[in-house]
């Protein structure tokens, strides 16, 4: 079963590291001919200590936005975006853009007045 959650901004570190795997995986599928979208964990970003991104990547896995697998023991686990996290991650840019629209058109009401 799986449990579904009503939209709500997420929180802004969440988002910082779904971005994080986003960019990292643009880049290596870039720079790797077989890439299969499996990722090394993001051990570090900043602004965020290591408890943070402990917790955080509990709740992404959690929530269905971060896919995770055991991969040998060399590597460790290997960590994905699924289709929910993209899909949490367009959301949260219209949120924002949204949210900076509504900024603009304030300042140019003001401006008007």
């Amino acid at each position: 079963m799986n449990a579904q959650f009503p939209f709500n901004a997420p929180d802004p570190q969440n988002v910082q590291v779904l971005e994080a795997y986003k960019v990292r995986a643009a880049a290596t599928k870039a720079a790797t001919e077989d890439f299969n979208g499996w990722l090394e964990r993001i051990d570090a970003l900043e602004g965020l200590t290591a408890e943070d991104l402990t917790r955080i990547h509990g709740q992404l896995i959690a929530t269905g936005n971060l896919k995770f697998e055991i991969s040998g023991r060399s590597v460790g686990l290997c960590y994905k975006l699924s289709d929910r996290g993209r899909k949490t991650l367009e959301k949260a840019r219209a949120t924002a853009d949204s949210g900076n629209n509504d900024a603009g058109d304030e300042s140019a009401q003001q401006a008007a007045a």
